[in-house]
């Protein structure tokens, strides 16, 4: 992909999902956009339209054969949606249509857009910032209504506003040093250099405080995945199927029914959840073969897991198997199959309401509803968290709160204003490359490339 970042050309896509359907809009973004209009479209009443009005009209190809009948809506710049000329043409529906209208516009000069480059051009003309770019790309991927929300704010500018105050705290901290370094003969006193680290460690304070619901944030657009981790026979599968309402993995009374890890999604306090039911693990056995391999592949799981849901039935005496977690990764104890008849057992071991631990039967229709709100605990986002949507934006994060860090203990430390005036400068380069205000080519096709065409 490469774009025209001088938007010296005009660009025309189909701004609609492709196929048949009620209606199609094709979208001309460009300095050609009104004289692309008035070739390709004939008003059905003579005279000048007012901008920013739909007009019903044909379009015409060559030779002024009629394509179809449409209306046209013409958006003047600088305050159309890419902040450029723009025209959308509102066909009818069908596929051969669309074509032939971006063939016409495409012989008269205009080019087809890149994946995400109307987006793209709104961000250059200074339209949205890069954050809420991204934030199109998150609406279009919502997959729960708490998700669509987020992305709503983030698109109104809600990481933006969280960064604003930081971000100008930490410019006038690196404009006051450079001034100082400008006119050495006026020295920065400790009374003055204590209140900058002061400033100075307060935008870092809040920096950290939004890498700490960067995690939880991106839950929201990536999902977060639970982990089903026990022993053969311990009623994993029978909790996959209960919490996703359907038969989604198979399930038998003889252990070892699941060799490889299944998956089905689930909608948790407003977090699109991956459940993943994995191979029963024996302890202390020797393995081999297929089920070697369905452990090697539950361990990788677990690795990647934000909840690893340990589960252990009611009529087994021995310890649960226990998983390797990584750091950040939340456990819950769940004892199952709390139903059958355990007199013969040993009660002090299969008491199912030990602390710790949700009890649950699911054929009983007990404790599912414990269990969901545990792992909605772990998960749940606040409502009015910044989204912070990828791994750019939470790295571009953690680079600016690091370095604002730096700053404040260069302060502290008495280190010489050079250096200090050096954190400051890559705090807020970081703060500006998440924003977009300092525009990276292969950061841009990097983005972008998840686009649709047309968006």
């Amino acid at each position: 992909m490469a774009f025209d970042l001088r938007r010296s050309d005009t660009i025309c896509a189909t701004a609609t999902p492709r196929g048949r359907g009620a209606i199609a809009i094709v979208r001309v973004s460009g300095p050609m956009a009104f004289a692309l209009r008035d070739q390709v479209f004939r008003r059905r009443r003579p005279g000048a339209a007012p901008p920013q009005m739909s007009v019903r009209g044909d379009v015409v190809g060559a030779d002024n054969i009629v394509i179809d009948d449409a209306l046209c809506t013409s958006f003047p710049g600088p305050r159309s949606v890419t902040g450029e000329d723009v025209v959308e043409l509102s066909l009818h529906g069908g596929t051969l249509v669309q074509d032939l209208v971006i063939t016409r516009l495409v012989a008269l000069g205009a080019r087809p857009a890149e994946a995400g480059e109307f987006t793209m051009r709104a961000v250059l003309n200074g339209r949205m910032d890069l954050s809420a770019a991204e934030a199109v790309e998150a609406i279009v991927g919502a997959r729960t209504d708490a998700a669509l929300y987020a992305a709503q704010r983030a698109l109104r500018g809600g990481l933006h506003t969280s960064l604003t105050a930081p971000r100008e705290a930490l410019i006038d901290a690196l404009a006051e040093l450079e001034a100082r370094l400008d006119f050495p003969d006026e020295p920065l006193g400790d009374a003055q250099r204590a209140l900058l680290a002061d400033r100075v460690k307060h935008s870092a304070a809040l920096l950290h405080k939004l890498m700490k619901g960067a995690r939880a944030s991106r839950r929201l657009h990536d999902g977060a995945r639970v982990v089903l981790w026990g022993a053969p026979n311990a009623g994993k599968s029978t909790l996959l199927n209960a919490l996703v309402g359907h038969e989604r993995a198979l399930v038998d009374a003889a252990p070892g029914t699941t060799r490889d890890a299944i998956e089905a999604h689930v909608d948790v306090a407003g977090v699109p959840v991956v459940v993943v039911d994995v191979a029963g693990i024996r302890a202390g056995c020797d393995v081999s073969g297929v089920e070697a391999r369905g452990i090697e592949r539950a361990a990788a799981e677990v690795s990647r897991a934000d909840v690893v849901v340990v589960v252990s039935a009611a009529n087994d005496v021995t310890a649960p198997p226990t998983p390797t977690l990584v750091e950040g990764t939340a456990i819950i104890r769940v004892r199952s199959k709390i139903d059958l008849d355990t007199t013969d057992l040993d009660t002090t071991a299969v008491d199912a309401g030990r602390d710790g631990e949700v009890a649950l039967s699911v054929h009983a229709g007990t404790g599912l509803d414990a269990l969901l709100k545990a792992i909605a605990d772990v998960v749940a986002v606040d409502d009015d968290a910044p989204l912070v949507q990828n791994a750019r934006q939470e790295a571009a994060l953690a680079a600016a709160a690091d370095a604002a860090a730096d700053a404040a203990h260069s302060l502290d430390d008495g280190a010489y204003d050079e250096v200090v005036c050096d954190d400051l400068r890559r705090a807020v380069r970081a703060l500006d490359g998440l924003l977009g205000r300092d525009l990276n080519e292969d950061v841009l096709d990097v983005i972008f490339s998840r686009f649709c065409i047309g968006k």
